[in-house]
């Protein structure tokens, strides 16, 4: 009951957000399909790296490699860089430290394994300029 009411009341505050910002002045229903399609993207996203933490804490060695990476993103809506750097704090393995202007800041657990720091905004950042940009 809860997801589903938490579902709902984001949908609103999704589109209330976009409604009254000040870089659009309509609401666009092709921006609700990527916001559903979002959540449904981070939900995934965020199964895999459950499943995958729950390997990491479980693992004897304990394998982790802290690291903090610096990613520029190519939003440029403000709501739109913080949904994205919220989905990454969200996801266990991954923290955002801080947002300037077009860099973002994120710690990984697994700092040394990541051979592309574009990859630590996963497919977020794509839906989400679909979704603000667009």
């Amino acid at each position: 009951q809860e997801i589903i009411y938490g579902t709902i009341l984001s949908l609103l505050l999704s589109i209330l957000a976009q409604y009254f910002s000040r870089e659009r002045k309509s609401f666009k229903f092709k921006s609700l399909f990527y916001l559903i399609k979002y959540f449904l993207v981070f939900l995934a996203e965020l199964i895999k790296a459950n499943l995958n933490m729950a390997k990491i804490v479980l693992t004897p060695s304990l394998p982790i490699s802290p690291k903090v990476i610096k990613v520029k993103t190519s939003l440029t809506s403000p709501i739109a860089k913080a949904i994205l750097a919220n989905s990454i704090t969200l996801t266990p393995g991954t923290i955002s430290v801080e947002l300037v202007g077009d860099e973002l800041f994120i710690h990984a657990v697994e700092g040394e394994n990541v051979k592309n720091p574009e990859d630590l905004k996963g497919p977020f950042e794509k839906i989400l300029k679909e979704a603000f940009e667009s």
